[in-house]
């Protein structure tokens, strides 16, 4: 054979290896595609169910806040985080293709943990099946219209299916500056400026134990949506004057049908939202005072006078 013919056939097999090599490292450097293509900002509706599971959560864009039902504040934050990282999550390379390895990984539309549902206006968007864990802060997900079984980073429990996982805790708290403290018919209590909280009845505030109580209304945090009948009276109803005017608040004491518990179960309602929420006993119990717990003892007013 000549040498100019192998000379050739070299040049062709060398231009094949760097061709196949060129191939493969396009193929490295390849990114994953998303596994659901969509903007985070584009989606009005979440639905998160679960087989053989009652209920589910149903999260709805209200210009920029999300609700849960009745128009219940969600937890904008906790919303918009979860579809951001649901839109930047990498679908990878496909851990199965089979129909037999989906049911197995619990993917599939009679089998699976979660099925998440995006809308926008009117249409769905796209749906994903969250199932089994291959490992720490990963689940194995597959598109609700079928394909290949992908190993993601991602969590069935960052997709809560109940209210309290999506709640906005703080929905009852105090807006801006409170004036007036209300304990029906116990005592009134209003802000004089400067000169700190005076009382409708006798007797020296004191200043840092009323502040305590304000604040605790400033903070109030509840713990879930309660759907139950409450036909119980208010133990505690408080009125609580803020920028956005008076807030009435109803706190009610559960009957409490389990002989072995050890506390108390609370809910609070509020003129400014719709339902009952539950509120910690903990918390129930700190707002629950009287007059004496806010006045300085007769017998440090006499000390102060004599110094």
């Amino acid at each position: 054979m000549k040498q100019s013919t192998l000379a050739t056939i070299l040049v062709i097999q060398i231009a094949l290896v760097a061709l196949v090599w060129w191939f493969r490292l396009g193929d490295d450097e390849q990114k994953p595609e998303s596994l659901l293509s969509f903007e985070p900002d584009a989606i009005q509706r979440v639905e998160i169910s679960a087989i053989g599971e009652e209920g589910g959560v149903t999260l709805v864009r209200d210009t920029d806040n999300w609700q849960l039902m009745l128009d219940i504040p969600a937890d904008a934050d906790k919303v918009e985080q979860f579809l951001t990282k649901l839109a930047d999550t990498d679908s990878g390379w496909p851990v199965a293709e089979q129909d037999s390895t989906a049911e197995r990984f619990e993917v599939t539309s009679e089998n699976h943990q979660r099925h998440i549902v995006l809308y926008d206006d009117e249409n769905a968007l796209g749906g994903l099946y969250l199932g089994t864990s291959p490992g720490y802060r990963k689940v194995h997900a597959r598109a609700d219209s079928g394909g290949p079984v992908y190993s993601v980073k991602f969590s069935v429990y960052e997709a809560g299916m109940d209210a309290a996982s999506w709640l906005d805790r703080s929905l009852l708290q105090t807006v801006g500056t409170v004036r007036e403290l209300v304990l029906d018919g116990v005592f009134s209590l209003t802000s004089d400026g400067d000169d700190g909280w005076v009382s409708d009845q006798s007797g020296d505030l004191d200043q840092d134990a009323v502040q305590t109580l304000i604040d605790r209304f400033r903070n109030l945090t509840v713990m879930d949506v309660y759907t139950e009948p409450v036909n119980d009276e208010p133990v505690l109803t408080y009125i609580v004057t803020d920028d956005e005017g008076p807030q009435r608040l109803s706190i009610v004491r559960l009957k409490n049908l389990d002989e072995d518990a050890t506390s108390s179960r609370y809910v609070v309602s509020s003129d400014r939202r719709v339902g009952h929420f539950e509120l910690a006993s903990y918390i129930a119990e700190r707002i629950e005072t009287t007059l004496d717990d806010l006045v300085i003892a007769a017998s440090d007013v006499e000390e102060v006078a004599e110094e």
